[in-house]
């Protein structure tokens, strides 16, 4: 359990600098994320005796960065109106497919096993890496925060609710430990605390200019809703993470963090809630 702890505690500084200096910084923490799970997410389909073309999904983590610093930074402007999540994600779903076919062999298995990391976690992790540019240094500050940290926050109240009372389990084929009780638990948590981000980082502007709120934000009634939707998500991408892990016969992606496991097994909610996030400040924050 200490272990544990003391990984828990050096993941969450390790997430707040990047979150706090953003820029370079953070755009090198994301693809790390990202090639890092793509990695373990390869490695556990192998275990299953599966053989995916692996450098197309490596190739696709480096393109999905570049793109996004070029389209944040302004360099390339006819990026402005392109999405490059659905960008990149078509170009090396296509990629992967073509490779595999043009093999020559029915090989339908390793087209699978290519193409399915570039999805999950791929897409998700091409969402991660575009949240910093979805405004100004205030507006992404707290949509980082949201991002990161609301499945933590999820996370450490479902365990602590479903230890204390947890009675009925919410999916025992997929992950017997979890518990309703616990889930709910876990989302009133993630509620108020996407509540209470607005004000932290308004505060924290007033203390360093470079976060002054210059955007006006929903109302705070709105983030509630944005913290129980994407406290249901993390929850959600926490089940998926284990249906992989059960169907390819492994207990962790990887040894990264003592006591938690690999990069997948620490970022598996937040890749979820990073869709909630994604779409909320997308479509109600200007």
């Amino acid at each position: 359990m200490v272990k544990r702890v003391i990984t828990a505690v050096f993941f969450t500084a390790v997430i707040l600098l990047g979150v706090f200096l953003q820029g370079i910084p953070m755009r090198i923490l994301t693809l790390f994320a990202m090639v890092v799970g793509m990695y373990e997410t390869y490695r556990a389909l192998e275990s299953k005796g599966l053989h995916p073309i692996t450098w197309v999904g490596y190739l696709f983590c480096v393109v999905t960065a570049v793109l996004q610093y070029l389209k944040g930074s302004g360099t390339l402007p006819a990026l402005e109106a392109v999405s490059v999540p659905m960008m990149s994600v078509t170009f090396a779903v296509t990629l992967g497919i073509s490779v595999v076919i043009l093999r020559g062999h029915v090989d339908f298995e390793r087209l699978e096993s290519t193409v399915f990391p570039i999805i999950y976690p791929g897409l998700f992790f091409t969402l991660m890496i575009a949240m910093q540019d979805v405004g100004s240094r205030y507006v992404a500050l707290i949509a980082l925060v949201l991002m990161f940290l609301a499945a933590s926050i999820n996370d450490v109240f479902a365990l602590v609710v479903g230890l204390s009372i947890g009675r009925h389990r919410l999916s025992p084929e997929i992950s017997p430990k979890k518990s309703i009780e616990g889930s709910i638990g876990g989302l009133i948590a993630c509620i108020l605390f996407a509540m209470a981000i607005p004000p932290v980082v308004g505060y924290v502007g007033t203390i360093i200019p470079a976060f002054a709120a210059d955007t006006h934000l929903p109302p705070i009634w709105a983030f509630g809703l944005l913290g129980l939707f994407a406290g249901a998500l993390s929850q959600i991408g926490d089940l998926a993470a284990s249906l992989l892990k059960r169907h390819c016969g492994i207990k962790d992606f990887g040894t990264m963090f003592p006591g938690h496991g690999g990069m997948m097994d620490r970022m598996d909610g937040i890749l979820f809630c990073t869709v909630a996030v994604a779409l909320f400040f997308e479509f109600f924050v200007h």
